[in-house]
């Protein structure tokens, strides 16, 4: 049987109507948990180290955080130094994000440990930063965060120091850095590649299905190391190159990061690069730029099978109008990725030696008064068929011979789209009296509705379970509070 199936999708109001009745409890716990932590915090205390550091409310680098603004990227492209606040104490910051997921259908099980198979309130992560002015010209984005719910662990995240100054370059003005890091693209100052692309935050409890990404979207993150340089141009053109090396096991262990023994491991020292343009008009800003990196990876550090070889080019534009009023971001990214999987072929785990996967996203986002922001996106993942990676059991015409990361297919397809609104409410951004301007909080409501999943609508698996195992069982409300301080 042909997973794909007739049947309609959407955002419907209907849908929507009835899945806030079922979190409607959760999200009022949220609320309630935002204002007991605001309440109880100190003013000296409550300020993001950022904030403190430059003098500036949340809203200078911020439209709805973390989305930069244009002064937010040049920040970062400085290397996190820029002075002007009062704070002489330590760069340090904390994060906590209470959250609560509803799926349209009950899981088959629960997504972890002490949970149900639908409307779980959690704490979905816990972190503290150590991000701002180290020393000179040395600033950093340091991130150390426990998911204390889901995984149990403490561990370094995603993380960014580097070196900024500046010089003349053909009689324009140049800003030059040296960048250290542990996952591709965290170093990027847009908002259009995988670190801190929209939506930056979602459930880590749903979906029970999901489908495939390209590998610099989700594959090196904190198991590698990079350096390199980078430098901006006349405020307008941006170019990066970062080499990156895997991390040995005894780094993997003292940085706390999952099953060190069985990560996949880093060949070869896999180039990075990126280059973007930013031209502006006032306050209107257009960016266009291409980025992309070469891994070859030894799965599950299962040695002897030679290597899987990725190479990933991406396309991203961005345009974005930061007025004072309020702004408007629209933002697009496209990833196409060649796959040559030597050791997954040769281990049984795909049925393929050559594959391609490709992952398109846009989304606009408009931000009122930096205080309500709507958000709304599409993503559309397509790529070979592979029976052995993406296969079904349930298949006996294509029974995979050694079930791959991807159990999901009954017609052994990667595809599946899907739409994303995003609504949200930021109290103490922009407007508010002193300390509140300069605290962050968003306290957002989340709606994803998938459109097809690993080929089809329904039955996609060809399971004949129901709920989850169709594309709209997926579908989820996830209400949030994101507090920074």
């Amino acid at each position: 049987m042909n997973a794909e199936a007739n049947g309609s999708s959407g955002i419907s109001l209907g849908r929507i109507r009835a899945a806030m009745s079922a979190f409607a409890l959760g999200f009022g716990a949220l609320i309630v948990a935002a204002a007991v932590i605001a309440a109880g915090v100190a003013p000296a205390e409550a300020l993001p180290s950022y904030a403190r550091q430059t003098g500036q409310p949340c809203a200078a680098c911020h439209t709805a955080f973390p989305e930069l603004t244009p002064f937010g990227r040049r920040f970062k492209i400085g290397g996190y130094t820029m002075g002007g606040g009062d704070w002489k104490g330590p760069p340090v910051a904390a994060m906590y994000m209470p959250s609560f997921t509803h799926t349209q259908s009950n899981q088959d099980s629960p997504p972890a440990p002490g949970l149900h198979t639908n409307d779980n309130l959690v704490s979905q992560q816990v972190s503290g930063f150590i991000a701002g002015q180290l020393y000179g010209n040395v600033g950093s984005f340091i991130q150390i965060t426990s998911d204390p719910t889901v995984a149990g662990t403490t561990f370094v995240d995603a993380s960014d120091v580097r070196y900024a100054d500046t010089l003349k370059l053909f009689g324009k003005d140049m800003i030059w850095g040296l960048d250290a890091n542990n996952t591709p693209t965290v170093e990027d100052p847009w908002n259009t590649t995988a670190s801190f692309g929209w939506p930056q935050i979602s459930s880590t409890i749903a979906p029970a299905f999901g489908p495939p990404l390209t590998h610099i979207e989700n594959g090196y993150g904190q198991i590698v190391g990079g350096a390199g340089a980078y430098l901006f141009w006349d405020d307008m053109v941006y170019l990066d190159f970062t080499a990156y090396k895997g991390l040995p096991q005894n780094v993997l262990y003292a940085f706390n990061e999952p099953s060190p023994s069985t990560t996949d491991a880093l060949a070869n020292v896999a180039p990075y690069w990126r280059l973007a343009i930013e031209p502006h008009w006032g306050d209107l800003y257009w960016e266009a730029g291409t980025f992309g990196m070469y891994g070859r990876i030894t799965p599950g550090r299962q040695y002897g099978y030679g290597t899987d070889n990725y190479l990933d080019v991406g396309f991203d534009s961005q345009i974005q109008y930061a007025g004072d009023q309020y702004s408007l971001t629209v933002k697009l990214t496209d990833i196409m990725e060649w796959q040559k999987l030597n050791a997954t072929y040769g281990m049984g785990g795909s049925s393929n030696l050559n594959n391609t996967l490709n992952s398109f996203k846009a989304n606009a986002s408009f931000v009122w008064d930096h205080t309500y922001s709507v958000g709304f996106g599409y993503f559309n993942i397509a790529g070979s068929g592979d029976c052995n990676l993406y296969g079904s059991g349930n298949n006996a015409n294509c029974t995979p011979t050694s079930i791959g990361e991807f159990n999901n297919s009954y017609i052994s397809s990667s595809n599946g789209n899907g739409l994303i609104l995003d609504l949200a409410y930021l109290p103490f951004s922009h407007g508010a009296p002193f300390p509140y301007s300069t605290w962050n909080v968003r306290l957002g409501l989340q709606f994803t509705d998938y459109l097809h999943l690993y080929g089809g609508t329904t039955n996609f698996d060809g399971s004949y379970i129901g709920g989850t195992h169709d594309a709209q069982g997926n579908n989820s409300v996830f209400a949030y509070a994101w507090i920074a301080f």
